[in-house]
């Protein structure tokens, strides 16, 4: 095996390892915990350019009322963060 080829095998299976702790791991929180503890985040960026983060959004169905907020992955948002592709919103 040339290194290379090891290289990207490595490579590879960091990313996979990364992607599968992601899931398996992650926290969704509110819009409100995301700023408390990213504070490069603020309520008012949030409003403007939320939509640029991923995000799902949390619906509550109760006696025909709907409530809903955003969730925020935060080791997604941690890792954007990390790698630089954050600035790429």
């Amino acid at each position: 095996m040339d290194r290379i080829l090891r290289a990207e095998i490595v490579a590879e299976v960091k990313r996979s390892m990364t992607e599968i702790l992601e899931v398996a791991n992650e926290q969704w929180i509110t819009g409100e915990e995301l700023c408390k503890r990213f504070q490069m985040f603020s309520p008012g960026w949030l409003k403007a350019y939320g939509d640029r983060l991923p995000r799902q959004r949390a619906e509550v169905h109760d006696d025909g009322m709907k409530a809903s907020r955003w969730a925020y992955p935060m080791h997604k948002i941690a890792r954007m963060i990390q790698n630089g592709t954050i600035k790429e919103l």
